[in-house]
């Protein structure tokens, strides 16, 4: 009897410095010749690993400092301040800075400009950015942010100037070239409209030919306008979009003007979420008639529209019920000219742009597109647009009633 009380004296001598220990465990283990000295010892060795002021850590991160630094892509590290901490020398000669003099100092003030302030102040870094920091109009850096350590970032810079030019000229070269076709191509039509009006009805043969020309001109006319918007939209895709759209009141506006181009079909509207989304007026409006006409085209029977809460954010869903999409396609709808069926594209007299128009202005918006389709069970395209663009409507209009009144 005295030989197990002495014994349990023991062993809660030793568990409570085992307690002690797991409250300091910065030290060894404090039993020795135990059974429980292994599984002490592996506990160390684990909470050593996830202790962020461990040497472990510490020789982990500065052993990746220097494998960075021999790297021959630019990197840098900033705090939690979003102050430059460290930096590789492929950093120092791409943002022809010396670290010793700019240590400690803001990255936005190191790498200026105001879309980057603007970047880190919002803390999305799901894209990477584009800046042009120096006095060059065509040296163009591209920016990508992640985690590194507990607060801090590290930041890989690249030279994308040769890819930025390239971009540049492509969409120039389209615009031009859509802008100088618009001119002749008026009037040619101004000329098939006339001649149509001056030849006699009863030459079937000639009027079924202008008629045809009639329609293909057109087709081209569409064609450019999509180009020009869609080249439009691409100039602008960085630029900073915060108006106040009441999506409710530019959904109905929307569904009255369909209506009225459709007068045989049926459109249901369903508002069950009064957000409205800060935005391009423009933009928002051509990306969402491009949906609901696509869903028109596409199908006979009656199409739903609908504008909910979700949890990752505020959510429009445009529904068909028309013959459906291989999902082998699916993947490849938003690029530009790029047809599912290619006779039934040209019998609707489609651009093939649409959906490429809708990808960039949800791009351009923080949005994601989803499409959901089956072949033979029609289509279900939503547009999910982030938390932080949506904002009660009721502020929207006191802003706007200030705004009108000059307040």
């Amino acid at each position: 009897m005295a030989l197990a009380l002495v014994l349990a004296i023991f062993w809660g001598w030793q568990l409570t410095k085992v307690y002690r220990w797991f409250a300091n465990p910065e030290e060894l283990p404090p039993i020795s010749n135990s059974g429980l000295e292994g599984i002490l010892r592996d506990v160390y060795a684990l909470r050593s690993r996830d202790t962020p002021g461990a040497k472990t850590p510490a020789r982990s991160q500065s052993y990746l400092t220097d494998s960075l630094a021999s790297m021959r892509d630019a990197a840098l590290i900033i705090n939690s301040d979003g102050r430059l901490v460290w930096c590789n020398d492929a950093a120092e000669y791409l943002l022809r800075i010396s670290f010793e003099e700019e240590e400690g100092r803001p990255f936005s003030e190191v790498a200026p400009g105001k879309s980057l302030k603007r970047y880190m102040r919002e803390e999305n870094f799901q894209k990477p950015l584009r800046i042009k920091p120096g006095p060059a109009p065509e040296f163009c850096l591209q920016l990508e942010f992640s985690r590194f350590g507990v607060n801090d970032r590290l930041v890989f810079v690249k030279d994308v100037t040769e890819q930025d030019k390239l971009e540049r000229m492509r969409r120039d070269f389209v615009g031009n070239v859509s802008h100088e076709l618009r001119t002749p191509l008026t009037v040619i039509k101004g000329y098939i409209e006339t001649l149509q009006s001056l030849m006699p009805e009863s030459d079937a043969r000639l009027q079924k030919s202008l008629g045809s020309m009639h329609v293909q001109t057109a087709r081209m006319e569409s064609l450019i306008s999509d180009l020009l918007w869609l080249s439009r939209i691409e100039s602008v895709e960085g630029e900073r979009k915060d108006d106040q759209l009441d999506l409710v009141d530019l959904l109905a506006h929307l569904c009255d003007e369909l209506k009225a181009a459709w007068p045989d079909r049926e459109i249901e509207l369903v508002t069950s979420s009064s957000l409205c989304v800060l935005g391009n007026a423009a933009e928002l409006r051509s990306a969402i008639s491009n949906l609901i006409v696509n869903a028109l085209k596409y199908s006979e029977a009656p199409i739903s529209v609908k504008w909910s809460d979700t949890v990752v954010g505020p959510e429009l869903l445009v529904e068909d019920q028309g013959p459906g999409i291989d999902a082998k396609h699916i993947p490849r709808l938003t690029e530009r000219f790029y047809r599912v069926d290619k006779s039934r594209s040209q019998a609707t007299g489609g651009t093939g742009l649409g959906l490429a128009i809708v990808k960039h202005v949800a791009v351009s918006h923080d949005a994601k597109l989803f499409i959901d389709s089956e072949l033979g069970q029609g289509s279900t395209f939503r547009l999910v647009f982030p938390n932080d663009r949506a904002v009660s409507c009721d502020v929207c209009s006191t802003e706007n009633r200030r705004a009108d009144s000059g307040q």
